[in-house]
């Protein structure tokens, strides 16, 4: 039985809006211009953020995620009369609570005969290790249905089943109990930010509370938890696993400048015949580069892991459930995958 990674991006989330029609209500490019209801006041979540609501404004005419970049920009947001710390606070408040909604939203309407779940359901036991960029929860939603266990490491879970590592943050954590006391609300009156503690994992009906740190990386933002309890060993958990992966899956990963150092690492952690599946209707040209001389596949169907007649592309054979063979030409690569013939 052929052991698989997974390193899912927002591509991953993006099929499911397309597949849904959730990107009708819900367009995960452009947040800031949901209607998120402030647990707090009831009002727009954006008003009872101010900062980030006066940054939006200057800038409404950007793509949401150079609104957030600008967030982070201290020249910039000292020009504008805005404290960047207390600005990117608010940013990762918002996107919390935010993608709260939106992964309820996944969870209402997830269907078992979206690709990716069928391509998941057939691959259930070969699929060892998850590593996740998203805050949202769509992927547990996955593994849930299919009652595939995993554990990220929050000191209230079970303890057991694969890990799946949200080295970005979660909607789903929080940081634990005792180690920070305060009452949350929105607007902000306390900001508490970067404190490297344990974790818990929030239940559905917590979702859209106010958090007392938000666990979440800003986009355009390089990964600030690195060395945080819940995230460095779980990352040294999920290489082990990757030492023994015939298959690692790259599904929807956009190999942006600030992703890069974590994802050539798991790249550099994986066997060199370890079989490379970059799952992207447009791979990124550098990540190509990156794994160029390892054995990889490009599934580039934009309407997920499926052949142009709908049928799940599969890594085993399906009447022994044994890794496929490698191609003769020694490309390292599946025959049925092979370019050679």
């Amino acid at each position: 039985m052929p052991k698989v990674s997974l390193v899912v991006g927002n591509g991953f989330s993006i099929s499911f809006g397309y597949f849904s029609g959730l990107v009708n209500q819900l367009n995960s490019q452009e947040p800031i211009t949901w209607d998120v209801t402030c647990p707090s006041t009831g009002k727009a979540l954006l008003t009872s953020l101010h900062r980030l609501e006066a940054l939006y404004k200057l800038n409404s005419e950007k793509p949401h995620f150079e609104v957030f970049k600008l967030a982070l920009d201290e020249d910039y947001c000292h020009s504008i009369g805005l404290d960047s710390f207390k600005t990117a606070l608010e940013s990762r408040h918002f996107l919390t609570i935010a993608f709260s909604m939106y992964s309820q939203r996944q969870r209402k309407l997830f269907a078992t005969d979206w690709s990716w779940f069928r391509w998941l359901k057939l691959h259930r036991d070969e699929v060892t290790a998850a590593f996740s960029l998203n805050y949202d929860l769509l992927l547990e939603t996955a593994l849930d249905r299919l009652s595939r266990e995993y554990y990220s490491l929050q000191v209230n879970h079970h303890g057991y089943g694969i890990p799946l590592v949200k080295p970005h943050g979660s909607v789903d954590f929080e940081i634990t109990p005792n180690s920070i006391f305060y009452t949350p609300q929105y607007p902000l009156s306390n900001f508490v930010d970067l404190n490297d503690t344990g974790i818990i994992r929030l239940e559905e009906h917590e979702l859209m509370s106010p958090r007392r740190q938000a666990l979440c990386i800003v986009p355009n933002e390089s990964n600030k938890y690195a060395s945080y309890q819940w995230v460095a060993p779980a990352n040294q958990w999920f290489e082990g696993q990757l030492k023994g992966s015939d298959y690692c899956l790259f599904i929807g990963i956009s190999y942006f400048e600030c992703d890069r150092l974590e994802l050539d690492k798991i790249v550099d952690s994986l066997p060199k015949d370890c079989v490379i599946v970059v799952a992207n209707p447009f791979p990124p040209k550098a990540f190509i580069d990156k794994i160029s001389g390892r054995p990889y596949i490009i599934w580039d169907n934009p309407e997920g892991p499926v052949d142009q007649n709908g049928a799940i592309l599969s890594l085993k054979c399906l009447a022994t459930g044994k890794a496929l063979r490698k191609c003769f030409c020694r490309s390292g690569i599946p025959y049925q995958y092979c370019c050679c013939h």
